[in-house]
């Protein structure tokens, strides 16, 4: 089989960017979690296709595949967990999606270098057949039920999910109906997204910040991790490099749950866009000094490794979780799913384009200079997450629409 150029298959990547789709005219049929079932067979189908693939065309169908499994979660599985999580632990939980992802990036990280590539695709085949026994075991949401009539059986996972009985629980499921009964007296419809201000507003933040997600840079690092470490100077093989960023990623991404719903999203945002901000700019100039300028910078070797573990810290911290959150949050119920679809369409576009053309930047103007791009973009983050982001911490998803609508002075003159 003729080897794949890497760019060849970052233009397939995009192919993530139509997963999202799938999801938006589905939630209101089939429910959250036979959507998240249904998202494994693609993602075995392309792990399957990818270990018996002998041309070029099989694995460019494989990535499709995975493309299609996993923008199918991103657009749904944050949705999901905010309606299954309460107010005060929504932002903890909705953390543990990236603390997840990070374990994969780091099982592949450890394994790939010492297997062969049938073995890390036959790795990647054996945990999507786990996936099925596991994901089964999760409830519907209990607003997808309240939503179709099933009040009975809303109420039982909502006793599971808090761990109480049914009269404790008969309050939130009122809630739900309420909530139901007022926002869909008619069918959602996609003018639904810019029927009011606070719909707009939440739309424009969501998408600005998923799309920061990607042009932070996290991808290409990721794609191009072993690559960037030698380039940049340090000392260390690639391999090991790689391995320490993903043990960096899962450990945060641990610490990341105890923080989020006590430091606040907004805060998160803007300290960690600005460290981000500042570090990609130290790996730019270290760079430029060291690929342009020739210098010998063996005394501080170490600096281009502990700026991008810095730059892995902060990322998780804040700038890769959050933005998921927020998706999660500050939507009402009628348009969350079409805007969650929309918001991670976007982020993985703004992925596929950044990466695409990360290798010309750096052909063209050297690899500094894609540093610094991406400090400018997360720069830019930094300001907005400062002077337009509001914070959400705490409060019920009727809350964040008071706010976001400017309503919460009108209703405390009203009580």
């Amino acid at each position: 089989m003729a080897l794949l150029d890497l760019k060849e298959l970052v233009d397939f990547r995009s192919y993530t960017s139509f997963g999202p789709l799938i999801t938006v005219p589905l939630w209101r049929h089939v429910g959250r979690r036979h959507i998240i079932l249904s998202s494994n067979i693609p993602l075995l189908l392309g792990w399957l296709l990818a270990g018996v693939a002998h041309s070029l065309p099989m694995l460019y169908a494989a990535r499709l595949l995975w493309g299609c499994a996993v923008g199918m979660q991103f657009a749904l599985v944050p949705i999901y967990i905010g309606e299954i999580a309460e107010d005060a632990n929504r932002g903890a939980l909705s953390s543990f999606f990236l603390l997840y992802i990070n374990v994969g990036f780091l099982l592949a990280y450890a394994i790939g270098p010492f297997t062969t590539y049938r073995g890390l695709t036959a790795v990647g085949g054996v945990l999507s057949l786990l996936y099925v026994p596991f994901a089964w075991l999760i409830p519907e949401s209990p607003f997808y039920l309240v939503y179709k009539g099933r009040y009975d059986e809303a109420s039982k996972v909502l006793q599971e999910l808090r761990c109480a009985n049914k009269q404790q629980v008969q309050e939130e499921l009122d809630g739900l109906k309420d909530l139901v009964a007022r926002e869909f007296k008619e069918e959602p419809k996609i003018k639904d997204l810019w029927a009011s201000r606070g719909n707009v507003k939440a739309l424009g933040i969501c998408v600005f910040l998923t799309m920061l997600l990607q042009l932070s840079g996290i991808d290409v690092l990721l794609f191009y991790m072993e690559e960037l470490l030698v380039k940049v100077g340090t000392k260390m093989s690639a391999a090991q490099g790689t391995i320490i960023m993903g043990v960096v990623q899962v450990v945060t991404s641990c610490i990341t749950p105890m923080v989020v719903d006590r430091l606040g999203r907004k805060f998160l945002m803007w300290t960690t866009s600005l460290g981000l901000t500042i570090f990609l700019t130290a790996i730019g100039v270290y760079a430029l000094f060291d690929s342009y300028f020739k210098y010998d910078l063996s005394s501080i070797a170490f600096l281009p490794l502990l700026c991008l573990v810095i730059y892995m810290i902060l990322f998780t911290l804040g700038v890769g979780p959050v933005p998921w959150i927020l998706v999660a949050e500050m939507f009402p119920v009628k348009t969350k799913s079409l805007a969650g679809g929309i918001c991670s369409f976007m982020c993985w576009l703004a992925g596929f384009v950044w990466t695409r053309f990360f290798r010309d930047v750096e052909a063209s103007y050297g690899i500094y200079t894609a540093f610094w791009i991406l400090a400018v973009c997360c720069g830019i983050g930094f300001i907005f997450s400062v002077t337009m982001l509001p914070e959400t911490k705490g409060k019920t998803f009727d809350e964040i629409q008071d706010m976001l609508n400017n309503r919460s002075k009108d209703k405390t003159t009203e009580a």
